[in-house]
């Protein structure tokens, strides 16, 4: 009887030995799951449930504003991180009533640092960059991070029609003067009248390592600007890349050349419309001192 028991117990032996059975078969198959459903986001439903209707979280407070924390899930789900599970940026949130313990620092986690789990080459670049050196240094808070420019739940593909529409206005929360300086020179005209191939911010600027002109590293910089703007007008030299664009022709502090042209060129227009208006006006009042207009003149 112990000879025929003696195989199964063996049998038995090996499969809590390795792992088929018992406690660590149990253990292993979530595990695979688990790592899936951080990349295809199956684990969202349990947040989605909650955050996925409108009005059923309450807001947040962020600095001194209200942000909703809804998220329209359609959005999310077509944007370019819409497979990914929501806890891949909220590291160490768990469906249901979230504690202090889930909720500390997490809007710096989700906006900045988990970012740079995916993305390590592109936060290296910011890191360097002025708004990464205002951001780890001495930020006042106003200094954008990743998701200031990547919104958040709604990221669109870099390269796409709608990323580079999105950029514009994107700059232009920080950078209002420098919207209206670009569009009016022709790189902005050209790209308002629809012309989508012309350049915006980052193409002059670049978009994670983005540097002041003073900085030799900056893709604007008087050593490399020649080079920039070749990339979109071949031939390009040092007289085609020194046009001025962010100027503004009404400040002497944009640049005083400029500015001394636009009043001169003001005074010009002023004088010669003043001029025709003057010659005119007495041109046709001495036609009808003189009957030029009667039906009795004879000529």
């Amino acid at each position: 009887m112990t000879h025929r028991l003696l195989p199964a117990a063996l049998v038995l032996a090996a499969l809590a030995v390795f792992g088929f059975a018992g406690p660590a078969g149990a253990i292993s198959a979530p595990a695979v799951s688990t790592a899936q459903s951080a990349l295809n986001g199956a684990t969202n439903d349990g947040c989605l449930s909650c955050h996925g209707v409108r009005g059923k979280t309450p807001p947040v407070t962020v600095g001194s504003e209200q942000k909703s924390t809804y998220v329209d899930r359609a959005r999310y789900e077509r944007s370019r991180h819409g497979k990914l599970a929501c806890t891949s940026c909220h590291l160490g949130f768990k469906p249901g009533i979230h504690d202090a313990s889930q909720t500390a620092g997490w809007l710096v986690t989700a906006k900045l640092t988990a970012c740079g789990d995916c993305h390590a080459d592109q936060f290296a670049m910011y890191r360097g960059s002025f708004h990464g050196n205002l951001v780890f240094g001495h930020s006042n808070g106003k200094a954008p991070v990743c998701a200031d420019c990547h919104t958040p739940h709604d990221i669109l593909t870099p390269g796409t029609v709608a990323f580079r529409q999105s950029e514009r206005v994107l700059c232009a929360r920080c950078h209002a003067q420098a919207e209206k300086t670009y569009l009016n020179s022709y790189h902005g005209k050209a790209f308002y009248l629809g012309r989508l191939s012309a350049a915006v911010c980052p193409d002059c600027h670049g978009g994670h390592k983005i540097l002041p002109p003073s900085s030799p590293a900056s893709t604007v910089s008087y050593q490399n600007i020649v080079g920039t703007c070749a990339r979109c007008h071949p031939g390009a030299n040092r007289n085609f890349a020194g046009f001025l664009v962010h100027v503004d022709p009404s400040s002497p502090r944009s640049s005083l050349w400029v500015w001394s042209f636009n009043i001169l060129y003001l005074i010009l227009i002023t004088v010669v419309f003043t001029f025709g208006f003057v010659h005119s006006g007495l041109y046709i009042y001495r036609g009808f001192k003189d009957g030029l207009y009667s039906r009795r003149h004879t000529g």
